[in-house]
């Protein structure tokens, strides 16, 4: 695996060639994520009343902590503008929004003590992204608010690009995570996983924790083992995440390996296009 900086787009072809042969891409400072960056603390001060957004839990008790930043997490995934930042973001990587379909793009909130941690605040553990969907031409884009350390950042595990590990893709199931969504408060915990996990531990052996400017944008196979570092920082961690299909990728059978995904039906319904909004059928 390498890990390749850019200063300079690249075209579709030639970034599903380099991620789909377990390669690492880091565009740095792209004007529209410093954009973003801006945009989005703003949005956190209004729902945590000015605090700090890195510092704010150290003010507010457990249930205000996640009160403010489901919200501020809720704002954020409701509003146009910052998804239309970062399609503008994709579009300075090189991306062909007319032909790219994506799935969401949260807000991610990791908590530096476990005392203010629930549902979409904490630390995301070991996963590949195409154990959910199923769709091995899948691609994910992840990118820091705020400063970043080595214990407050995205992990990768390399060696697992071609070691299979346990995992519950073969009994896992998109619906009955809907039913329990619809039975749970908004932005809090759900009580079944909201994805396919391993069953087995994990080699953190070779594990490459990745450290980005604020307005660099980390690109990566969702083939990709990867996973939040636990945050033993004074800071909170903010970023934000995009999950894409290309259909040149999708024409060209360009794809990272399927090495322990029992799954049998790609969940190409997830993604709608950039431009259209219309959703992703495989023969699109």
């Amino acid at each position: 695996m390498k890990i390749i900086t850019l200063d300079h787009p690249i075209d579709d072809r030639q970034r599903g060639q380099l991620l789909f042969e377990g390669h690492l891409l880091i565009y740095r400072q792209r004007s529209s994520m410093l954009e973003l960056i801006d945009y989005t603390i703003s949005m956190l001060k209004i729902e945590l009343a000015d605090l700090e957004p890195t510092s704010a839990q150290r003010h507010l008790n457990t249930e205000q902590f996640l009160q403010a930043t489901g919200a501020a997490q809720t704002r954020f995934r409701t509003d146009p503008k910052a998804r239309q930042l970062f399609f503008q973001v994709l579009r300075e990587c090189g991306v062909k929004t007319h032909s790219c379909y994506y799935d969401h793009f949260p807000l991610r909130v990791v908590p530096f003590c476990s005392s203010h941690t629930g549902a979409h605040r904490a630390a995301i553990a070991h996963h590949r992204d195409t154990w959910g969907s199923n769709i091995h031409s899948q691609q994910n884009w992840w990118a820091p608010i705020y400063t970043l350390s080595s214990e407050r950042t995205i992990a990768i595990y390399p060696a697992y690009w071609h070691q299979a590990i346990a995992n519950t893709t073969e009994s896992w199931s998109f619906e009955e995570f809907l039913a329990a969504r619809a039975k749970s408060e908004i932005e809090r915990q759900v009580p079944y996983p909201s994805a396919p996990s391993p069953i087995q531990t994990v080699d953190e052996s070779d594990v490459v924790k990745l450290v980005i400017e604020p307005g660099d944008v980390l690109n990566f196979a969702s083939a990709q083992l990867h996973a939040s570092v636990p945050n033993t920082t004074d800071a909170t961690r903010y970023s934000v995440e995009m999950r894409t299909v290309h259909l040149s990728d999708l024409h060209a059978n360009r794809q990272a390996p399927n090495i322990d995904n029992a799954a049998s039906e790609p969940m190409y319904f997830w993604f709608k296009n950039i431009e259209s909004k219309q959703k992703l059928s495989h023969l699109s």
